[in-house]
Formats: C-alpha cells, sequence, structure tokens
C-alpha cells in the first residue's frame, strides 16, 4: 500500500522496490537484520500486519542484500575453518564406532578379552565425537591426555582385577565417557547453518549413546549393590554386559518384550525414566531433524553473528 506522505519506501530505481518482491532467503535475512535491531527501527507489528512482515517492511532491499552478502562471507569463513580441522563433523563415522562397539560387546560376552575391546573402542569413540564436535582446543587436549590414561587403568583392572571388580570399573567408565560425549555432540549440532544428513548422524549418536548411558547405570546400580538386577537372572547365573545394554534399548524404544525386567523399585523406576526420555527424544529431537534436513538456519543464528562483529 502506498501514500503521498508514505516515507519509507526507497527512491525507485530498477531494482526490486520493497522486500516481497525479494527471494526467500532475503526476505528471511532481512527479518532478521530487523529484528536485530541493524535497520535502526522497533521491531514491532504495525496494526493487522504480521510482525514478520512488519520486520520485512523495515529493511530496504540494499540493506537486505549486504546482510545477505555478509551471511555468504561468515558461511565461507565457517566451511573454511571447519575444512582446516580433520574428522569435523564425521558423526557417520562416530555412529559406525558405536555400532561396532555394541557388537563386540554382543560377540565377546564378558570375556576379558572382550570388555577390554569394549573399553577402547568406547574411549575411541569418545575422542572422535569430541574431535567431530568441534570443541574448543584446551578441552581436547585435556581429552587426549586424560582420555588414554583413564582407559589404560580401566584396562589394567579388567585384566588383573576379579570379574566383578572389571565390570564395575568398566561401568564407570563408561558412564564418565557417556556422559562427555552427547554433550560436545549436541553443542555442535546447535552450530550447523544447514541441516543436512551430519546433523542426522550426530542427532542418532546422542540417542544411541543415551541408551548406552542407561545401559552403564544398570550394571552398576547391580554392581554396587551386589544383588541381582533382572528378575529372570538369579544367582548362580549373573547378567552379562548384552542384558543390560539389550534391556536398555528395549525400555528406550518401549518396545517391551518382557523377556528381562527390573526387580529392584529403583531399576524399575530408573527403566521408566529412560522409556520417556528415549520417546521425548524421538518425537521432538528427531523428528525435528528429519523435517528440516537440508534447510538452512543462519537466520536463526544471526543475531549473535552481527553483535560479535
Amino acid at each position: 500500500m502506498t501514500g503521498a506522505d508514505d516515507t519509507s519506501q526507497p527512491p525507485a530505481s530498477p531494482a526490486p522496490a520493497g522486500p516481497e518482491a525479494l527471494p526467500e532467503h532475503a526476505r528471511r535475512a532481512a527479518a532478521a537484520w530487523a529484528a536485530a535491531g541493524s535497520g535502526g527501527a522497533a521491531a514491532g507489528p504495525a496494526d493487522g500486519v504480521p510482525a514478520a512482515d512488519a520486520a520485512q517492511a523495515q529493511v530496504t532491499p540494499q540493506e537486505a542484500q549486504k546482510l545477505e552478502a555478509l551471511l555468504d562471507e561468515i558461511e565461507g569463513q565457517d566451511e573454511r575453518e571447519d575444512s582446516r580441522v580433520k574428522f569435523t563433523d564425521s558423526f557417520g563415522l562416530v555412529l559406525l564406532l558405536l555400532v561396532t562397539t555394541y557388537f563386540v560387546t554382543a560377540i565377546a560376552g564378558d570375556h576379558q578379552w572382550g570388555r577390554v575391546a569394549s573399553l577402547v573402542l568406547l574411549a575411541a569413540t569418545t575422542w572422535l565425537a569430541l574431535r567431530a564436535s568441534h570443541v574448543q582446543r584446551t578441552l581436547l587436549r585435556w581429552a587426549v591426555a586424560l582420555i588414554p590414561i583413564v582407559t589404560a587403568i580401566a584396562v589394567v583392572a579388567v585384566v588383573l582385577g576379579s570379574e566383578e571388580t572389571g565390570k564395575g570399573v568398566g561401568a564407570a567408565l563408561t558412564v564418565l565417557l557417556v556422559v562427555v560425549a552427547p554433550i560436545a555432540i549436541a553443542r555442535r549440532l546447535l552450530t550447523h547453518i544447514t541441516v543436512s544428513f551430519n546433523t542426522f548422524y550426530g542427532a542418532v549418536c546422542i540417542y544411541l549413546l543415551i541408551a548406552m548411558w542407561f545401559a552403564s547405570v544398570y550394571t552398576f546400580s547391580a554392581w554396587a549393590q551386589d544383588t541381582p538386577f533382572f528378575v529372570q537372572v538369579q544367582p548362580p547365573e549373573k547378567a552379562g554386559a548384552i542384558d543390560y545394554l539389550y534391556f536398555s534399548f528395549i525400555t528406550m524404544t518401549t518396545v517391551g518384550y518382557g523377556d528381562l525386567t527390573a526387580a529392584a523399585g529403583v531399576g524399575r523406576m530408573t527403566a521408566a525414566c529412560e522409556a520417556v526420555v528415549g520417546q521425548l527424544y524421538l518425537i521432538t529431537v528427531v523428528a525435528l531433524v528429519v523435517q528440516n534436513l537440508g534447510q538452512s538456519r543462519h537466520y536463526k543464528n544471526i543475531r549473535k553473528r552481527l553483535q560479535g562483529r
């Protein structure tokens, strides 16, 4: 709508005269510019006009084009920086290592060499997850220094200690490592400018790591209490590492075969919490990532980026 007293429009030129003539990505950038206060006008909706349209109307096409060029520069800088760091966003490889760890646990069972192999694979997976998540160099250096030491101590405890000692130490190490990796992956995924398959792989890695964390909690709980965790497994039989991992995944996916059930109240409530967490994660995080595959999210991060320049 135009009028004789309308002074908000730019001078007539061969270029598009209004935001409605801009491409969709440019309109989104223009709206983000106005919302960040870069256009110099208050970002409030006019009477009867949606907030997004009002924000776009406060930005000239020239400003939108400048912002678009700035976004291209920022994205290019991110890509160049990521390309200099090996294994950045290699969440597909992290996922492969996780699945390999599960199958080694299934094949080796509770044999000594199987526990050692599982610990080494888990340590390698944690290191790669931190590397793929592009964490700060200081944190990565600490991880490179501490993960081998802690893993070596756990391996020695497994080899030289009793079966129960090895199981407890392995479970404790798994809990520690599995807490670090999902946090680093989640922080990295939130910085992805474009929702890609690497974003999806990272989200699946977090899901699998959550299941592994709960399995380790079950294992450590049974070891600390020295009582059978499952109703179906009573002395002299002992539940193996694959039993806890299997129970964790069955619980998290709410399949509920019923072949393994927790005996104590704490175990039952922990399983219930895992079921809720697993379902909420699938219907929110994973579903959102799948829905937005291939879409750019730079307009959501633009305020933070521009304020830092």
